[in-house]
């Protein structure tokens, strides 16, 4: 899928930054669009909000670092910027359907 220069800059600055608490002031600075137009330009192309698709994105990141490395639950949560281990584990159930301890226990090291 095609999308505009200003939401594929905000796609490549959040994957770039993921472990940072990147915010949607920084997205309108670097595309130099409004934070309120960049949210709704965003939000049409992409079907979702900014701050859901970089859920999305550190969920797909712990769900790769939960199959394939042995750190801890704390350490995912620290390394990809959440509040709380508590809100990584809310966070991660939402978009993955599962707890973290149960995504890890059946897929770890499964899919090489």
């Amino acid at each position: 899928r095609q999308y505009s220069k200003p939401v594929t800059a905000c796609m490549d600055y959040i994957y770039d930054n993921l472990h940072t608490g990147v915010t949607l002031e920084e997205l309108a600075a670097i595309t130099g669009l409004s934070p309120s137009y960049l949210s709704r330009l965003f939000h049409k192309e992409v079907g979702t909000t900014i701050s859901g698709y970089i859920a999305r994105k550190k969920v797909n990141a712990a769900e790769n670092m939960l199959k394939y490395s042995e750190y801890s639950f704390v350490d995912i949560s620290n390394y990809l910027g959440f509040s709380s281990e508590s809100h990584f584990i809310k966070v991660f159930k939402k978009y993955a359907g599962y707890t973290p301890k149960v995504y890890r226990d059946t897929f770890f090291r499964t899919h090489w």
